[in-house]
């Protein structure tokens, strides 16, 4: 099984975030502490203590802005009530100006994973995005997380933002890959309900720099990645040989997670299929109760694999027929044998060597494929 934590705090909420977070004080990060490790000590006993943790993630929001010793009590209690494996990846996001004289204290805790918060090197772009730090504060966290001994880490990137030119992006991606992270991640801003973005540009559907934009600069940042050996294994992933984000492959591949903390999600498997819940995204009601939840549903055996078909082939490997096959019982040809030769034809998906995955097109027209397996 898989955890994640979600802090849902930050200094400053990003023009673009539309993730259930927003500031907070003193006061209400400890009362959130408590509840969080009353909530992890809960599904324990309900999970079992012998359940073993494959992957921790602590996102948010922000996580740290918390104190170094409120991480460590969420750290220990989830060490202290399960059993996790000898290699769990344990990942922390950071923000460059929050992470500053944490390290050492992350590293010690456990945390062999750091994923820092980029998006840009140009100042213009951060201002531009709301971030709270310049490229200077994000290199000196870095350069840090290296001296601390941190020898798997993740650089976010931001692509197809509003006045970004093509030399912008270049000067982005190749300082990013001079740094030789073992991982990076490269998202398109999309305008979000929620945000301060959305109420600047209102309801755009699509990238609000243009379809034909955003996939020139995704593309470029694709083919500059794969030039600097990094592996594209997902659609906004890229990483060294071995140095993947199992957490997150866990979730295309639908492991199982326990999702702790304010709106978190979970995904466990039930003899009558698997449950999909959601906690409350009320932060009155998680401090009295970390067990509310917003919703709850079992999964019927199509919807589990409808999932298994549109996550998976969000990985350039796409999605293992012999594996759907052993877990269901049913191919995956005499489900989408129609669906399958017409995405083909179309030249959106590739069918071979025991797999379905996407094409460079496929990709393009992601959200089209993935609606054809929707039954």
């Amino acid at each position: 099984m898989e955890i994640y934590v979600h802090i849902p705090f930050c200094a400053k909420k990003c023009n673009y975030c539309d993730f259930l977070s927003g500031p907070a004080d003193e006061k209400v990060y400890q009362l959130y502490v408590d509840a969080l490790v009353r909530e992890i000590e809960g599904h324990s006993r309900q999970l079992g203590r012998q359940t073993t943790i494959e992957t921790v993630y602590f996102g948010g929001g922000t996580p740290s802005i918390l104190d170094v010793s409120q991480i460590k009590s969420i750290y220990d209690a989830i060490r202290s009530n399960y059993s996790l494996a000898a290699d769990t990846e344990m990942t922390i996001e950071v923000n460059p100006c929050s992470a500053r004289g944490k390290l050492p204290g992350l590293r010690e805790i456990g945390f062999n994973r750091i994923s820092i918060g980029l998006q840009s090197i140009h100042q213009r772009e951060l201002e531009y995005l709301g971030r709270i730090h310049s490229f200077d504060d994000f290199l000196s966290c870095y350069i840090d997380a290296r001296g601390v001994g941190f020898r798997n880490i993740n650089v976010d990137i931001m692509t197809a933002i509003p006045g970004q030119t093509d030399q912008m992006l270049s000067e982005t991606v190749s300082e990013v890959c001079r740094l030789e992270p073992e991982h990076i991640s490269a998202y398109s801003l999309m305008i979000e309900k929620g945000t301060p973005f959305y109420e600047q540009f209102g309801d755009v559907e699509g990238p609000v720099v243009g379809e034909e934009t955003e996939r020139r600069l995704y593309w470029m940042t694709v083919d500059m990645l794969k030039e600097r050996g990094y592996k594209h294994y997902e659609i906004s992933n890229f990483s060294k040989p071995g140095f993947e984000s199992r957490h997150n492959i866990g979730y295309w591949k639908r492991v199982p997670y326990l999702g702790v903390g304010l709106g978190a999600s979970s995904c466990l498997a039930s003899p009558q299929g698997d449950v999909r819940s959601r906690n409350t995204t009320s932060l009155e009601k998680y401090l009295s109760d970390p067990f509310a939840k917003e919703e709850s549903s079992t999964l019927s055996k199509d919807e589990m694999m409808e999932e298994t078909i549109y996550l998976g082939l969000r990985m350039m490997e796409g999605v293992r027929t012999d594996d759907f096959e052993k877990k269901f019982g049913v191919s995956v040809r005499s489900l989408y044998s129609d669906v399958i030769d017409d995405l083909v034809a179309q030249g959106l998906v590739y069918e071979g060597s025991g797999s379905l995955s996407l094409s460079d097109l496929g990709i393009d027209y992601g959200n089209h494929v993935f609606a054809q397996f929707l039954r």
